[in-house]
């Protein structure tokens, strides 16, 4: 059981190592000086590599502590207020994936609108809702996604990066190609032409959903295809 209780506590200043190193991360690439946490935070992994768990997790805490003064510091003055500076908004759209939160939020609105206004406009005999729908999917996906992240690490991991924005751009294009591949006859319903459409709108709309990994999953063909 002691040993048990050790790796669990071992295991949890890991994760929290992990998390305060990210932390440090956006608040550097925001221009907040972080040396002293940083400092104590080389020190906690020392120690931790040591498996002196109970040093660790001092300096670990020591670490959060510097942080959050540097935060502090970052701030504007004003008289007895302290008030968020471009660095200190910067530094928590970066954590917390700020920017793909507000990005997808504003592209479930925007293919929304689409779909809403260009819904009955085609191109080769292909209405544009396919893209538009495929590009809703990828909206909801990077939401989903930084919303999981936050749930499962308490920051954004995977989509915080620039590279998120072009997600609802590949969607069109998977969009087009999903309803050309489903209404060309290779895949048949066997529902009414109304249910069809729906059946359609879900297919688009998954299909952007899925985009990331149909990315990957092309990647990974293309890599092996030319070996």
């Amino acid at each position: 059981m002691e040993l048990k209780g050790v790796l669990e506590n071992s295991s949890k200043i890991e994760e929290d190592l992990k998390r305060l190193n990210r932390a440090l991360q956006a608040a550097h690439r925001s221009s907040i000086d972080v040396k002293n946490s940083y400092d104590f935070y080389i020190l906690a992994i020392k120690e931790l590599n040591k498996e002196n768990l109970q040093d660790s997790f001092l300096y670990y805490d020591r670490a959060e502590y510097e942080l959050t003064n540097a935060i502090n510091d970052a701030k504007f003055k004003l008289r007895e207020l302290k008030i968020h500076s471009f660095s200190t908004i910067s530094f928590f759209f970066k954590l917390y994936g700020l920017y793909s939160v507000f990005f997808g939020i504003f592209s479930c609105f925007l293919f929304g609108f689409l779909i809403y206004r260009y819904s009955y406009v085609t191109v080769l005999e292909v209405p544009l809702w396919a893209s538009f729908f495929a590009g809703l999917g990828s909206s909801a996906q990077i939401l989903t996604g930084a919303i999981d992240d936050l749930l499962r690490e308490a920051t954004v991991v995977r989509y915080k990066r620039v590279w998120y924005v072009s997600l609802p751009l590949l969607s069109l294009i998977f969009g087009y190609m999903a309803y050309v591949i489903f209404s060309s006859g290779l895949v048949a319903f066997n529902v009414d032409s109304r249910s069809s459409i729906f059946s359609m709108m879900f297919i688009c709309f998954l299909t952007g959903f899925l985009t990331n990994w149909l990315t990957n999953s092309l990647s990974h063909y293309s890599r092996n295809a030319y070996r």
